[in-house]
Order: C-alpha cells, then sequence, then structure tokens
C-alpha cells in the first residue's frame, strides 16, 4: 500500500486533491494518509497559533467524514512556515509515497504555477507530486507518458506503476525531437533522411525503455514526432484524450529543467490535466 500525503490550503482547489486521495485510498482498501495544512509564518506568533488551532479543528472535523469514504480516516498536521517548505519536510517525515496538491485559484493557470508555492513546492520534493486539476469523477482513464531515453524517463514510468498510476492497457507515449530549420539543416550536413532514422531509432529505444519496466504497448502507441516537446504533447494529449500526464524531472532542477525541455514548465502552466511529476531516485 502507498503512503499519500495531500497539501490542503483549504479552498476548492484542494478539495479535488483531497478527492483523488480519497479515491486512491479507497481503491487500495485503505491505508495511511495525511492531511497537510502549512500557516504561513508571517503573522504574530499569537495570530499564528491561532490560525494553526482553527485549521486544526477544521481538518479534524474533515477527517471523520473522508475516513468513512476513503476506508481509513486520515491523520491530520497543521505547521506554520513557508509553505513549501513545511509541506515537504512534512510529506517525508511522514514517509509519504506520494504528494498529492491542488492547482489554481481563481486567476489563471499559468498565474498559479509559475513561481507560486506549487511550483517551488514540486522544485524541491524528493517525492512524486500529483498535481490535481479539476473534480474527480472517475479514476484515471487514459495516461500520457511523455518520454525521452534516459534514466529519468525510466524511473517515472517505474514510479507510475508502483504508485498504481499507470495500467499498460489504457496509455500511450509520446517523444518530441526537436525541430531543426531547413538552413540549420544544410549547414550541418543533415537531411530529411538522417531525421527519420533519429526518431525510427528514438522509437526503439522507447520501446525497449517500457518492455524492460514491463509496460507493452503496441509500436503505434508510442509516438515520436519532430517538434518543441511542448507541442508534441499537447497534441499527444488532444488525440489520446488522456487525463493524466506522466513526467520526469531532473535532480535538484525541478520543472523548470524537465527531462522534455524548459518549456514543459509552461506546458504544466497552460494544460489542464492533471500531472504526476516524478523527481529522480536517489
Amino acid at each position: 500500500m502507498i503512503k499519500i500525503m495531500v497539501a490542503t490550503d483549504l479552498s476548492e482547489r484542494s478539495a479535488h486533491a483531497v478527492q483523488r486521495a480519497v479515491q486512491l485510498i479507497r481503491r487500495q482498501g485503505g491505508g495511511e494518509w495525511c492531511l497537510m495544512h502549512a500557516v504561513s509564518g508571517d503573522s504574530s506568533p499569537e495570530d499564528i497559533a491561532g490560525t494553526v488551532r482553527q485549521a486544526e479543528s477544521l481538518l479534524q472535523d474533515q477527517a471523520e467524514q473522508l475516513g468513512e469514504q476513503a476506508g481509513s480516516r486520515p491523520s491530520v498536521i497543521v505547521a506554520s512556515g513557508e509553505p513549501h517548505r513545511v509541506v515537504v519536510e512534512n510529506a517525508q517525515g511522514f514517509g509519504a509515497d506520494l504528494l498529492v496538491v491542488g492547482n489554481h485559484g481563481k486567476g489563471s493557470l499559468s498565474d498559479y504555477f509559475v513561481g507560486t508555492t506549487l511550483e517551488r513546492m514540486v522544485r524541491s520534493s524528493l517525492l512524486p507530486v500529483l498535481r490535481v486539476v479539476g473534480p474527480v469523477t472517475t479514476e484515471y482513464r487514459h495516461t500520457l507518458l511523455a518520454l525521452e531515453p534516459s534514466v529519468v524517463s525510466l524511473q517515472a514510468v517505474r514510479r507510475a506503476r508502483e504508485l498504481g498510476l499507470l495500467d499498460p492497457r489504457h496509455c500511450d507515449a509520446v517523444s518530441a525531437l526537436e525541430l531543426i530549420t531547413s538552413g540549420v539543416m544544410l549547414e550541418a550536413g543533415l537531411s530529411a533522411e538522417v531525421l527519420e532514422v533519429q526518431s525510427r531509432e528514438r522509437h526503439q529505444q522507447l520501446l525497449k525503455l517500457l518492455d524492460d519496466e514491463e509496460v507493452a504497448l503496441d509500436s503505434e502507441r508510442v509516438q515520436v514526432h519532430m517538434g518543441s516537446p511542448e507541442a508534441v504533447i499537447e497534441e499527444g494529449l488532444r488525440n489520446t484524450g488522456a487525463d493524466l500526464l506522466v513526467l520526469g524531472t531532473h535532480a535538484r532542477e525541478g520543472v523548470s529543467r524537465l527531462v522534455l525541455g524548459s518549456v514543459a514548465s509552461r506546458l504544466l502552466a497552460t494544460q489542464s490535466v492533471d500531472a504526476l511529476i516524478v523527481p529522480p531516485v536517489r
């Protein structure tokens, strides 16, 4: 069984994350999970203490109801400090396998994600982070893996399977080969035929990576396209109707250096799809 921590700011967006955690816990027949709320440490000690008590009372009441829904009552942690640090530290202390977080508020998705607590949380977490965008009505129906032939992608696939978030029967994979302008191609002595060879080689590498992780996908369900990672993934999401995107990240660089390129940060900031963001195993 996996242990889950849900970071909640007591808003509607966090309620979606809580309900996804309920669904995951219920599916595995119970297990340990926790509601975590971080109180900013900018106020006076007296005000912080009062806010902590109020949040604890509210979450304890919610925990009773959620326990009935999930089949296992969540524990509650409320702590003060810099929110992203408090959440990540407590998730590690709890021994969580997965950190579930909500998404955007009243502003645009980009405004909420870039340069905010959520982005900093994703950057600093050593745990996989499941970003939940909207209301939870069903289990995930289809997963899109965004891959490159690397250990980072291999680890992302492995963790997604271990967390029960990857069913090979309902999964596709995409990978981007960066477009090269015709002038640069000529200068470098490259041709369309060379790029086609590279595409076929990438395709075979990804099939082997997936096979090594016992994720047997038909060849046509692993797509390699020329273009920016952002464009390739967006097209993949449209074509497959996936409701979960799986991404791997490089060590200590977080979302701004996703394995698929720096534009992936903007991808997460603009796509209204749940995303499992997997840091490298250390």
